[in-house]
């Protein structure tokens, strides 16, 4: 049986979740194999420890917890129910206003002539030279008698 086996079986067995033909397994492995026995004083060790760690002491009843935290849930619906009742009035405030035909300014804008802009910047021509440059550009000078320096010959 591997080692893993072993484990689960003494971890049920400390937990009393064995069958009887298992139980008699572990105690006779428990009278007989050093490792096993070893393994099983570990887990009661283990054991030992988890009950014996000490529970903190709440600061509050969990019935205090339980309001506050129903309290937030009915806060968190009012405000989405206010929010999404402030959205409904605005769209039907929209919508009424349009439908009056008094000082609409969706008229005004469809009405009014688009005027004429005026240039800001004055009209000059473009010059573009292509193969005849405006302005002379000096040859380089090239040295000769030098290698160059990154030559891959």
């Amino acid at each position: 049986m591997e080692k893993r086996d072993c484990f689960e079986l003494l971890s049920a067995y400390l937990d009393g979740e064995v069958t009887a033909t298992e139980r008699r397994q572990v105690e006779e492995w428990l009278s007989t194999d050093t490792s096993i026995k070893c393994l099983y004083k570990r887990l009661l060790n283990l054991r030992k420890g988890l009950h014996d760690i000490p529970v903190p002491a709440t600061a509050q009843s969990s019935e205090v917890t339980i309001n506050q935290v129903l309290t937030r849930v009915n806060r968190r619906y009012r405000l989405n129910w206010m929010l999404g009742g402030a959205a409904a009035a605005a769209c039907i405030l929209g919508t009424i206003s349009g439908l009056f035909p008094g000082n609409s300014r969706m008229v005004e804008i469809a009405t009014t002539q688009p005027t004429e802009l005026t240039p800001t910047a004055t009209d000059s021509p473009l010059m573009v030279a292509l193969n005849n440059p405006v302005i002379e550009i000096p040859k380089t000078a090239v040295a000769t008698g030098q290698k160059p320096v990154n030559n891959l010959n």
